[in-house]
């Protein structure tokens, strides 16, 4: 994307409409002008010179400011800015006035009204150089100030879109790690369920993959996802893993979240809880306005402390990168709490 304050200016119509009016203004108030030494004609043709003069004028000006570097000066240095701007006007704008105008006046013969109408207009063509050049400046000064703000709005977007895919490359292997871990029990053990766990794995992983690549998927998409992960666990524990949702599909069609988030939530409720026949893991999944509730009862692991471990803290970190949003958790009257808050689907 091309730096804004490179853009080139477009002020052609207002050269060409101002001109011929500072070409009028400027001659008539300064006294320069004696109408009644023209014709109709000849004073019709004076203030189509005095048009072009200060077309001109404005045109090498503009020439010569735009040739100017460091616009920024107007901030850091104004003195050294008003300086160049002052040496611009007494090397360009001051003899090129004078020539023009004392030209005009040898060749028409017309003294104007007062003694000193030359210099008259020449102090004003000087002070509308001067408003002018300070509108080129506030405009080039906002313009930087307009890329300045893009380039670290780009800048920031680039960084948390780097951070966000490493969090996002995280869940990969975690979930990949801890599926090969169940396999290799299944295999250890040579159940049968082994090929059909194999075949359950590559829909989940495929869905890992595919979803990966979006920033947000529907709550749907993900509870699928988190059914095929309860059937994976299943194959290991039996019905030692329930989920429990009362979300209607059309419920779940109207919201969106980060892809794999709800599979993070079973992983770290088998890392912290034990789970066997007599001790059944139940996730229970509501909605509450506009946050999904996921709960279940703690049955702490013995001897290991219970925490909410880099799982969560990655989910939450992917989740504020995301949407802006933040995950939470908590522990109340014997059951852990995460509240996950959802965006509306597009």
């Amino acid at each position: 994307m091309p730096d804004a304050s490179q853009a080139p200016v477009r002020d052609l119509k207002a050269r060409l409409i101002l001109s011929p009016l500072f070409g009028v203004a400027i001659p008539s108030l300064s006294g320069l002008v004696d109408s009644a030494r023209h014709s109709t004609f000849g004073l019709a043709a004076s203030y189509t010179y005095f048009a072009g003069c200060a077309f001109m004028i404005w045109t090498g000006n503009r020439s010569l400011y735009l040739q100017l570097p460091h616009r920024d000066d107007w901030l850091e240095r104004p003195w050294r800015r008003i300086t160049i701007l002052l040496v611009a006007i007494g090397l360009f704008t001051i003899p090129v006035s004078w020539l023009m105008l004392v030209g005009w006046q040898r060749v028409t013969g017309d003294p104007g009204l007062r003694p000193f109408a030359v210099l008259t207009a020449i102090l004003a063509i000087v002070s509308v150089v001067a408003i002018i050049t300070h509108a080129y400046e506030t405009v080039f000064l906002l313009r930087d100030w307009e890329s300045a703000r893009l380039k670290a709005a780009r800048l920031d977007h680039a960084r948390l879109q780097a951070k966000l895919d490493a969090l996002t490359r995280e869940v990969d292997p975690h979930f990949l790690f801890n599926s090969l871990h169940a396999l290799a029990h299944l295999v250890e053990r040579k159940d049968p369920r082994a090929v059909t766990y194999i075949e359950a794995l590559g829909d989940a992983y495929r869905y890992v993959l595919t979803a990966g690549q979006r920033r947000l998927v529907t709550l749907s998409d993900e509870l699928e996802a988190l059914e095929r992960h309860r059937l994976l666990t299943s194959l290991r524990y039996g019905d030692a893993v329930r989920i429990v949702s009362d979300i209607t599909p059309e419920q779940a069609a109207m919201w969106a979240l980060p892809p794999a988030s709800l599979g993070e939530l079973v992983t770290n409720a088998f890392k912290h809880n034990a789970v066997s026949h007599q001790h059944v893991l139940a996730l229970r999944m509501t909605l509450d306005e506009d946050c999904l509730v996921a709960e279940n009862e703690m049955r702490p692991i013995p001897g290991k402390r219970m925490s909410a471990g880099v799982g969560l803290k990655n989910l939450a970190e992917r989740y504020r990168l995301s949407t802006g949003l933040e995950v939470s958790w908590d522990v109340s009257d014997g059951t852990f709490r995460v509240r996950i808050p959802l965006s509306r689907a597009a």
